[in-house]
């Protein structure tokens, strides 16, 4: 017998998941009897509670952002619970690279459940810290570390606000190290390390990364000078790419990279912890997620 966990992160999207959950109650317990609905406040709860729940449940449910799908995909990976996935945060940009369409009603993400579509995920880190789909160095990372620190804007208004900051406030980073055995060494903007395509919920960081491919792409965007990054920036607040001329693209399976300046790093759009020196590289067991297989 399948039985489900589902972890609700009240914190996310201003309480907007666990409002959507708590109204969407009746029709989750008719179509997963027996289920179990767990309200948590603490990202550490939540991580905690994703570990407990896949000792103990087929399916362990994130019910919020991508935040919140990383901290599950943390507590289930290397166990055989599956992980289902109710996005009802600002971004949802894990979900997207996994099939489902967001801001849909609770039966949707109820029947994709219920079909139990596997897909095999990938699963990077970053210092041994998990991530799902993109890491950010530098003018990433300061970005995001804006963002959360705008608690009125939500949205993607959040991120092109602090994108206008960090690219008044931003500084060049010296990256040296190996990429697959090959030397590295460049000033640049900002590196994302990209397991999906999008993140911030529209931002076209890396168009070609697939999370079920076994590999990762490095994002790079050169230090030239500060109108390439804005030209960057510009490109990705309208949905578009980075072209060519303004970056580059290496795809990887394992990088070490030190580097020396100050700096802010996200996770998913979570705030990292910076460090001088990173490892970077793919787990060797994928991570079972229920989804929306694409037809090849």
């Amino acid at each position: 017998m399948i039985n489900y966990t589902l972890l609700v992160n009240c914190k996310s999207n201003s309480s907007r998941a666990e409002n959507f959950i708590r109204l969407s109650e009746n029709i989750i317990r008719q179509k997963l009897p027996g289920c179990e609905i767990k309200y948590i406040s603490s990202p550490n709860q939540l991580l905690k509670e994703a570990s407990l729940s896949a000792q103990s449940s087929s399916v362990v449910i994130a019910c919020g952002g991508d935040g919140t799908a990383q901290s599950i995909a943390r507590g289930v990976h290397g166990s055989s619970a599956l992980m289902g996935l109710i996005p009802v945060g600002s971004g949802n940009d894990f979900a997207k690279s996994i099939g489902l369409k967001t801001k849909q009603s609770i039966e949707y993400y109820l029947d994709v459940i219920l079909k139990q579509q596997v897909i095999l995920v990938d699963v990077p880190v970053i210092n041994d810290q998990i991530f799902i789909n993109t890491a950010g160095i530098g003018f990433d990372g300061l970005t995001n570390y804006y963002a959360s620190r705008f608690k009125s804007l939500k949205g993607t208004m959040k991120y092109t606000v602090a994108g206008l900051k960090a690219f008044l406030n931003a500084k060049p980073l010296v990256v040296s190290g190996t990429i697959d055995r090959s030397r590295f060494d460049r000033k640049v903007w900002l590196i994302a390390v990209a397991n999906g395509a999008v993140e911030g919920g529209k931002y076209l960081i890396s168009p070609n990364s697939v999370n079920s491919d076994g590999l990762l792409e490095l994002v790079i965007v050169p230090a030239y000078n500060r109108i390439n990054l804005g030209l960057a920036f510009i490109f990705l607040s309208l949905g578009r790419s980075i072209p060519d001329t303004l970056s580059e693209v290496i795809t990887f399976n394992r990088a070490s990279l030190k580097i020396a300046d100050s700096h802010f790093i996200h996770l998913d759009g979570e705030v990292g912890v910076s460090s001088s020196d990173y490892e970077i590289k793919l787990k060797s067991k994928s991570l079972n997620v229920l989804g929306i297989k694409t037809v090849e």
